[in-house]
């Protein structure tokens, strides 16, 4: 069986077209699950089941509070855990920005190897320049101080018997495709990043600063040896920049850790805690 992980918060309008394309994509053959993770939504929660032929059954897990995209991929995950099965487990975004047309093929590259995680690597954005550049700046800073080149988001795909590792740490709490990264071998395929279904896309300069922090959080261990080993060159070999770059590494440190520790959940958790309800279409 095959389980589709969707985050949502309010566009159900892209929601239900991105099922309709799923149903229309995916195989008859293999039984399809849709679980919701409904982000405490303030429009009421509207699914169109009609000639979704292919998809066995549609879940949807409310939230007792809006926790973004990124918990509630952690708390949806953690809820699949308790299924006393195996499965495989396809994560993406519900406004048609992940490209359906591409989980049969993540699904055969999952197949061969159930120990690695099939991560969907972005060739082109669809987005503005400055946002566009921004992203390019965000990969840069990510390498430079992480040592991983950080081009993809929640579009994956893995064996169920990966969710121990996915969730250890709870590093996914904190941002989904770090937490891959770091706990985790993955299988890379490349894709073009599609546009939005409807509306305009959410992402803003301020919110892909902060969520270029949280990938960088995950890894701090490496950010904070990084830091020394720039500030060890800069002493050493271009000391006229010292009192700048020092400043600046100080800085980027501490935004870096405010992020961290403002998102990270240290102890284990249980969806229990977070979900309101549940129901099944």
């Amino acid at each position: 069986m095959n389980i589709i992980l969707i985050p949502v918060y309010n566009d159900w309008k892209s929601l239900n077209y991105l099922l309709f394309q799923i149903n229309e994509k995916i195989s008859s053959k293999n039984l399809t699950k849709i679980l919701i993770i409904n982000d405490n939504s303030t429009q009421k929660i509207n699914i169109e089941r009609k000639k979704l032929n292919k998809i066995k059954e549609i879940e949807i897990l409310t939230l007792k509070q809006n926790l973004g995209s990124q918990k509630s991929i952690a708390i949806g995950l953690n809820y699949l855990k308790k299924l006393n099965d195996t499965f495989y487990i396809t994560v993406m975004d519900g406004d048609g920005e992940d490209n359906p047309s591409k989980i049969s093929k993540m699904m055969s590259v999952a197949k061969k190897d159930l120990s690695r995680v099939v991560t969907s690597h972005r060739k082109k954005r669809n987005e503005n320049y400055l946002i566009k550049f921004s992203y390019k700046i965000h990969l840069l800073v990510s390498l430079l101080l992480t040592w991983n080149w950080i081009n993809f988001g929640n579009f994956s795909c893995f064996h169920s018997s990966n969710l121990n590792r996915i969730l250890l740490n709870n590093n996914i709490w904190l941002a989904y495709s770090a937490g891959i990264l770091k706990n985790c071998k993955v299988n890379k395929i490349y894709t073009t990043r599609q546009k939005r279904y409807f509306g305009n896309s959410k992402v803003n300069f301020l919110k892909l600063v902060e969520h270029s922090l949280r990938i960088i959080g995950v890894f701090y261990e490496r950010v904070l040896v990084s830091s020394l080993l720039y500030i060890f060159v800069i002493y050493n070999y271009f000391s006229k920049f010292n009192n700048f770059f020092y400043f600046f590494i100080i800085i980027l440190n501490i935004l870096i850790l405010f992020i961290k520790y403002k998102n990270y959940k240290k102890e284990p958790f249980s969806y229990k805690t977070f979900v309101k309800d549940t129901k099944k279409f």
